[in-house]
């Protein structure tokens, strides 16, 4: 069962959480793809391939990491960490004590938004889309902090065009311009 973090932060800045993964004393390898970023931990263990010669991420030392992105010119997307492996602490013990560490170092940030009862809801009005229907909480990395404290909106990442559109609507009726 993969582990899954959620952050927000300026997608024009330098990523804090792509920074904190290069600080590593080993840092993965990194391979970007159209949407997120292939962290190769290969001190770890070797790549595992499925039968159709596709990368298996359950089987092999990898970390997705999907920095937010900006879209529509309104909103932007929450960023996301996955640690894919599954039975993570028996297959690779040195990821998950970076696992251990990356979600240690997330928690010093204020979690703005959490499904936990009594968690913040400060925040809610500015997450859009489906962003409040997942398990794990989303922190407030500095840039992404200020941003949401300013006003800026928060859609997952992934939405489809279909929801996009009609969170772009319903910020126009708030007088938000998204194009």
């Amino acid at each position: 069962m993969s582990t899954i973090y959620r952050f927000i932060e300026d997608p024009a800045a330098t990523s804090s959480v792509r920074q904190w993964f290069k600080a590593l004393p080993v840092p993965p390898e990194e391979t970007e793809t159209d949407r997120a970023i292939v962290l190769y931990f290969r001190a770890f263990g070797q790549l595992a391939y499925t039968a159709a010669g596709a990368i298996d991420p359950k089987a092999s030392p990898v970390v997705m990491l999907y920095l937010p992105r900006e879209l529509r010119g309104a909103l932007w997307s929450v960023g996301e960490v996955h640690f894919l492996p599954s039975a993570l602490k028996a297959s690779f013990p040195e990821l998950h004590k970076i696992n251990t560490a990356f979600a240690k170092w997330l928690r010093q940030f204020e979690t703005v938004f959490s499904n936990k009862p009594g968690g913040p809801s400060d925040w809610n009005y500015y997450l859009e889309g489906s962003v409040k229907n997942y398990d794990p909480p989303v922190f407030g990395l500095p840039s992404g902090y200020h941003a949401i404290q300013n006003g800026q909106y928060f859609i997952s990442d992934g939405e489809s065009d279909a929801v996009v559109d009609r969170v772009c609507s319903s910020l126009r009726l708030r007088g938000v311009d998204c194009a």
